[in-house]
């Protein structure tokens, strides 16, 4: 038997390789949880375990969600897909119960994890932005090489959230001068800061961005902290005002759009005028095409075929009409003419629009925006299409739950029917493997209202009972980051945001009301 010290630095240990490993491999995460289950196991001591266990109502709330899952199996038919639910989902019974059962992580430990966790989520990052300039065709999704960027961009947050706290303090190992080293931390800190926010335009991490900018104003607000709220409404402000000027940019209409329509091209081929009205970079994108033309200068410039698939796998002739329509140009001889080279070579790797090239990334998140809008408000598309596939998968959801609201489809069914409903509704999602990307929707659809209020309100239970300043800063942002994200993802549906939703309770304050009733 190993001695009680033994054990609690092999936790902290398991605790601090769990927060690397959890942003950059799948395989040591699931390696670290169960070693650390192994070693609540071996550490005994169930008397106080126990005890623990009683008093910690958060506990009891992660236990009654795996539970309702379980149960849920009860009325599924596809009970090959519900085990896989509930095996995918054994870290959030696992780790919840050995972390709060255990002392938490206090004193001279805690920085030090929480420094190899902000450390790790630095590297991977710097490691996507290699990426990003070595690889020029690499989807921006595809940066982070580990896992999803949507749960990266959670962890940027975190370590935002972190940076910014005062709880954020050196190592002791690192050492500490007085004013000269204080002042080069916080520059430091600041820093990191600066980095993962630009970071998470680089990724255009929608969620991340506003994930950010909503747990912040909470925060401040909760806190009380009104001069740094003056400051957060002119910093929001200020970003709001580049977002309306880069979307003014993207509908001002260039000369050629508002002139008549001519019929024909310069060597007297026909133009064909769709006027469809999907707008990008202020011109129609499918007025002035000549499809013969283009065909013809195209593979007079370039050696890939006109038929063939750009190497991002999206055809030529879509990729070059949105190209030449963006540089204001007419879809013809002229406008392949007028390209560069470079231009040329954008479009075979797949570039629809020179601003994607650019390095204004608030423009790109902006256009990519735009563009699905406009393609929505006049097909109706949504394939392809991030914010508008979700609206999609919510509909296709909400209306299973209209038809099974109380006990839900079951936890093995529930995709199964929101993708009936998907075919029903003839969405060009029917057939895809789309999940809901919404935990609430997803709750609902497993085990109906009646599992979802159980579940709500055992985690609402140790809330209500206690004050927002029973959470420390880190914890607080931590439990805002995951009910938002909850809203536009399923974040727990893989173990890196399973992990995101665990991790954070080695830190809760020893006897802070919200962790212990």
């Amino acid at each position: 038997m190993l001695k009680p010290r033994t054990h609690r630095i092999i936790y902290i240990t398991l605790v601090t390789l769990l927060g690397g490993c959890m942003v950059c491999s799948t395989w040591a995460s699931n390696l670290v949880w169960v070693l650390m289950g192994a070693n609540w196991v071996l550490e005994g001591r169930w008397r106080e375990k126990w005890q623990m266990a009683r008093s910690s109502r958060l506990l009891q709330a992660y236990l009654t969600l795996y539970l309702v899952l379980l149960i849920g199996m009860l009325w599924t038919s596809n009970l090959h897909f519900g085990w896989s639910v509930l095996q995918v989902k054994l870290p959030l019974l696992v780790v919840p119960l050995v972390m709060l059962t255990t002392r938490p992580i206090v004193g001279r430990a805690r920085p030090m994890v929480l420094w190899v966790y902000a450390g790790t989520v630095l590297v991977v990052s710097l490691i996507a932005l290699v990426r990003t300039l070595t690889m020029p065709d690499l989807p921006y999704r595809d940066a982070v090489p580990y896992i999803s960027h949507i749960r990266f961009a959670l962890n940027c947050c975190m370590v935002i959230f972190i940076m910014l706290s005062s709880e954020c303090k050196a190592p002791s190992w690192v050492g500490s001068g007085r004013t000269a080293f204080s002042i080069t931390f916080l520059i430091f800190r600041v820093l990191i800061v600066i980095w993962l926010l630009a970071f998470l335009l680089l990724i255009r991490s929608f969620t991340g961005i506003a994930v950010l900018t909503v747990v912040s104003l909470i925060i401040l607000i909760l806190r009380k902290r009104w001069a740094l709220l003056g400051v957060w409404f002119v910093v929001v402000g200020g970003a709001a005002l580049a977002v309306g000027l880069e979307a003014r940019s993207y509908y001002s209409m260039v000369p050629m759009a508002d002139a008549p329509l001519k019929a024909v091209t310069a060597n007297g081929r026909p133009y064909s005028h769709a006027q469809d009205g999907i707008i990008e970079n202020g011109n129609y994108i499918n007025n002035y095409v000549c499809p013969t033309e283009l065909r013809n200068e195209w593979e007079r410039r370039s050696s890939l075929p006109y038929d063939a698939p750009t190497a991002s796998g999206y055809a030529v002739e879509p990729t070059l009409v949105r190209y030449l329509n963006a540089m204001g140009q007419t879809k013809d001889s002229a406008g392949v003419m007028a390209m560069t080279d470079a231009d040329i070579s954008a479009v075979e790797r797949g570039i629809a629009n020179p601003v994607y090239e650019g390095r204004n990334h608030l423009r790109k998140m902006v256009y990519t925006l735009l563009l699905e809008r406009e393609y929505h408000r006049h097909t109706c598309a949504v394939s392809g299409f991030t914010m508008l596939q979700r609206f999609e998968l919510w509909q296709a959801t909400w209306h299973m739950v209209q038809d099974q609201p109380w006990l839900g489809a079951g936890t093995g069914d529930a995709v199964d029917a929101m993708h009936a409903e998907l075919a029903a509704m003839d969405s060009e999602l029917s057939g895809t493997t789309k999940r809901t990307h919404c935990e609430y929707l997803s709750i609902l659809a497993m085990v109906g209202f009646i599992g979802f209020t159980i579940v709500v309100l055992m985690f609402l239970r140790p809330l209500l009972t206690s004050r927002p300043k029973a959470l420390t800063g880190i914890m607080l942002a931590w439990m805002l980051t995951i009910l938002i994200s909850f809203i536009t993802e399923d974040t727990i549906n893989t173990l890196a945001g399973i992990l995101f939703c665990t991790w954070f309770l080695a830190f809760r304050e020893k006897g802070r009301k919200i962790f212990c009733q």
